[in-house]
């Protein structure tokens, strides 16, 4: 679909704001400005940019001062950033900031300082390769008579976590992961296993699991180990990476730590953690510009402000997904991680035939990641194969079911089941998903049209009365050309959305 060019008087709206952004604007004197009604004016800003007027000045103010406080000049201060971005109470404006972007204004003015200091120069890093996390896998210790030597279980998973790609495999002295293990008889002809992941530099135990296994089979269950170990391994690294990289100071990350710390950001999918990941991911970006792994989050990133109304501009964003994930895919050389992140920034590109691709490719680089089970699954389900992407984010649960990513999956199983006409299955399994991630009002689209279509319509009314107090403007054109449903969906939902009243 051709989008309509913005008329002449919106833009030269927008000018005016973002030329006095800190002016007391009054309707009237806009449109007086830009030759037109205010109700005109007004009726042009819903209809191309989703927003009231004063909802897009607010958030231009709020834009313009992130932007000024980031530059970290010394000569300014916290008042007259916003005083000249228009904000006439500083502690509203405080207070909104920190709800907005995660920090106050004066830890960003700080960080921006300290950044700015003068340093010994560095050489550019081409690629972040080097700063992936390190494993060792050590031979493991046998309990028992001495049948047979461990060292066979470290090598196997060594080989295992070395396919992975995103996890270097190193000698013990210079990893900062180690894999320990077990091996202790049960009897005649069994052996118990016991693996342990311990951070190397604090001593720090993250993970650990076990396994039986027939020691007459002992090749088999020595693939079974290393199967496991390298599937439950992932996750927990992960996790630990992340956590690390929130400890330490901002402007002391390397590219792979600004990623991590922007991580889950991305998958809180809400407005201002899209932001804050934004920002980390495009300095990532810049010290690393040719790994593919923070550029293919930004990728996602870009898609979910599309998706979910999180921007004003929905086309530019996904224009945005789509170089970023373009870009990224002609460096990716077989990072699973990277091409999960590529499936999500070309799904939420409207670019299925591409995502399809790449989904594809992380599964077969690793089968048990639910990440990649979980993003096949949206594939199908936005493509209309709704039984195929039930099964597939069953499988996604199964594998992690206290992932942070679970809640989605959960909107995933909802949204296929609206698809199949199962409109009570399908509620509940968006109000788990609201469970799992109460700050996800924009579910609230597609719950109130289950509800309609339930024959449900008190409680259809008073959740999307919820959703439009937090997204007033919305229409249902632009719902529809939010996420790259199939026809059938968006028809439903469409016809679910006016019976409440939403405007088309």
């Amino acid at each position: 679909m051709v989008r309509e060019p913005l008329p002449r008087s919106l833009k030269r709206a927008i000018e005016k704001l973002e030329a006095e952004p800190e002016r007391p604007w009054r309707l009237g004197d806009l449109a007086s400005a830009c030759g037109v009604s205010p109700r005109t004016l007004q009726k042009h800003f819903h209809r191309f940019l989703r927003r009231a007027p004063r909802t897009f000045l607010r958030e231009l103010r709020f834009e313009r001062a992130r932007r000024e406080l980031l530059g970290g000049c010394e000569q300014t201060s916290i008042t007259k950033i916003a005083t000249q971005c228009g904000f006439a109470h500083l502690g509203r404006f405080a207070t909104e900031y920190h709800r907005r972007y995660g920090e106050t204004p004066s830890t960003t003015l700080r960080r921006a300082r300290r950044a700015s200091t003068p340093s010994a120069p560095s050489p550019l890093v081409l690629t972040s390769a080097i700063e992936r996390p390190t494993i060792a896998t050590l031979p493991f210790d046998r309990i028992g008579p001495q049948f047979s030597s461990g060292s066979t279980f470290a090598d196997d998973i060594g080989v295992a976590l070395w396919r992975l790609h995103w996890l270097k495999v190193a000698a013990p002295p210079h990893a900062r992961y180690h894999l320990r293990g077990t091996i202790r008889e049960e009897g005649p002809g069994r052996e118990h296993v016991t693996v342990r992941l311990v951070d190397a530099v604090s001593g720090r135990y993250l993970w650990a699991a076990s396994w039986d296994g027939d020691r007459h089979d002992s090749i088999g269950f020595e693939e079974r180990v290393a199967s496991g170990v390298a599937k439950a391994i992932q996750p927990a690294v992960r996790a630990a990476e992340v956590e690390r990289a929130l400890r330490l100071d901002r402007a002391d990350l390397t590219a792979w730590e600004l990623t991590m710390r922007a991580l889950p950001y991305v998958t809180s999918i809400e407005a201002a953690s899209e932001d804050m990941a934004l920002e980390l991911l495009d300095e990532a970006i810049q010290r690393a510009p040719l790994d593919p792994l923070p550029i293919s989050m930004a990728a996602w990133c870009r898609g979910l402000r599309a998706g979910h109304h999180f921007a004003a501009r929905p086309e530019v964003e996904k224009a945005a997904a789509r170089e970023l994930a373009q870009r990224a895919a002609r460096l990716n050389a077989g990072d699973p991680l990277a091409e999960v992140m590529l499936a999500a920034g070309y799904t939420l590109a409207h670019d299925l035939g591409a995502a399809r691709v790449h989904a594809a490719r992380a599964l077969a680089l690793d089968g048990g990641s639910a990440w990649a089970w979980g993003r096949s699954a949206w594939v199908n389900a936005y493509r209309g194969y709704a039984q195929e992407a039930i099964e597939e984010f069953h499988i996604a649960r199964s594998l992690a079911p206290a992932d942070a990513m679970s809640f989605l999956w959960s909107v995933g199983i909802a949204s296929a089941e609206f698809q199949m006409a199962r409109y009570d299955e399908s509620i509940a399994w968006y109000h788990r998903a609201l469970a799992e991630n109460p700050a996800s009002i924009w579910i609230k689209r597609f719950l109130a049209p289950a509800y309609v279509l339930a024959d449900r319509t008190d409680e259809a009314r008073h959740t999307f009365a919820e959703f439009t107090s937090a997204y007033p403007d919305l229409t249902i054109s632009a719902v529809r050309a939010s996420l790259p449903w199939n026809a059938l969906y968006l028809d439903r939902v469409s016809e679910g959305l006016e019976i409440v009243g939403m405007r088309l």
